[in-house]
């Protein structure tokens, strides 16, 4: 783990060698932390091998000095250490909206030297912990017209401790076999398919090249998908590694299913979503339908309950920047211009979606979790390798 100090042009690296011992000989004995101190009149003469994990305020007064680092590109992290002494969280603060402005999630670990410890170790530990040991079904590839939504699986299974297994899909074609008789029937059939897979591989998330389903087998996997998705096993559409992420972090953080959306229709009061399959626990009332697309097999038009919901995005071929916020539901009115399954939000999303979108597909879950996902993502963060 990487920290680097900032300390003002009023004071020497040895103050705060000597102000913050404790801290120091804590995360370097605890955290097998290395430690860079840094002051403006040095900052031409520092070069880093690798982007540090936190930025440790030590004074005042280190604010421009944090945005000119930040301006070239030296700082990845937006998590903050400061104490309070010597006007390090009054700087933090400062720091902190700026990274607002810049459209960039940010945390300051704040409190006595045990709790800064505590809330470190706290981060580290759940990383390594959360996704550990899962293992990932990917059916074919990303589907074509996802130019934005893939990931490093390398980086997947060296970061998370993910084992990403690839399925040809001509294994699930063989397993679904011929059409059935009913619509119903087929998507029976392609669901006992991709559970029989993934009790196989053992698997504890899957997303599937889907449209190549519907036409080599006439049958959609959207009853499927929501099926699995009810039953524990994280499932998404398209082979969207971004967004199946971001469900599988809403199932492990929130213990949540999650529907998986496009932004459909954005007003400067509202944000309407639409998709055709919803696990199917989400909804009061479920209606199955032809796949919106084809028009072929069966896909899920689930009411959802109007009421709170948390509407997320983790994203970047390394997990590297997220979107959260929390709004009301206030209709799910139905219209055969959409995806199947419609539910219409009082929040004004034009400001992200239609300037700086993290991929088309985002997640709602049900309930108030914005707080809790971006305090895990950005505490989570902090520790990520560039």
């Amino acid at each position: 783990m990487k920290v680097l100090i900032l300390r003002s042009s009023f004071q020497s690296d040895d103050f705060v060698r000597t102000e913050y011992a404790e801290l120091l000989d804590l995360l370097k004995n605890k955290c097998n932390a290395e430690i860079t101190i840094l002051g403006d009149e040095n900052v031409g003469e520092w070069r880093a091998a690798s982007a540090p994990d936190f930025v440790m305020v030590a004074t005042g007064g280190v604010e421009n000095l944090f945005k000119t680092l930040w301006s070239t590109g030296a700082l990845k992290t937006t998590t903050l250490i400061a104490d309070g002494r010597n006007n390090s969280l009054a700087a933090s603060l400062e720091i902190l909206s700026y990274l607002g402005e810049q459209g960039q999630e940010g945390r300051i670990v704040h409190g006595t030297n045990e709790e800064i410890l505590n809330d470190i170790v706290n981060v580290r530990t759940r990383r390594a912990s959360l996704f550990e040991g899962t293992r990932i079904g990917v059916f074919g590839n990303p589907s074509d017209w996802l130019i934005a939504s893939g990931v490093d699986y390398d980086y997947l299974h060296e970061h998370f401790g993910i084992e990403t297994v690839f399925i040809d899909l001509q294994r699930l074609i063989d397993e679904i076999g011929e059409t059935a008789e009913t619509d119903l029937l087929a998507a029976d059939k392609t669901y006992s398919a991709i559970k029989k897979i993934c009790q196989e591989e053992r698997l504890d998330a899957m997303t599937i090249r889907c449209f190549d389903i519907v036409k080599a087998c006439n049958t959609t996997s959207c009853l499927a998908l929501a099926r699995l998705n009810d039953e524990g096993i994280v499932a998404g559409c398209e082979g969207d590694m971004q967004t199946l992420m971001t469900m599988l972090l809403a199932k492990k953080l929130c213990n949540e299913p999650a529907f998986m959306a496009n932004p459909s229709i954005l007003t400067d009061k509202t944000s309407m979503f639409a998709h055709c399959t919803v696990p199917l626990s989400m909804c009061y009332k479920t209606t199955m339908r032809t796949h919106f697309e084809s028009g072929i097999g069966v896909a899920v038009q689930g009411d959802l309950p109007l009421g709170d919901y948390t509407i997320l995005k983790w994203g970047g071929r390394k997990l590297d920047k997220f979107f959260v916020t929390e709004a009301k539901a206030i209709k799910n009115e139905y219209s055969n211009h959409f995806c199947r399954t419609q539910i219409t939000f009082d929040v004004n999303l034009k400001p992200y979606l239609l300037k700086h979108p993290i991929g088309n597909h985002h997640v709602i879950i049900k309930g108030r979790h914005a707080e809790e996902i971006r305090r895990f993502l950005t505490s989570f963060l902090a520790f990520r390798r560039p």
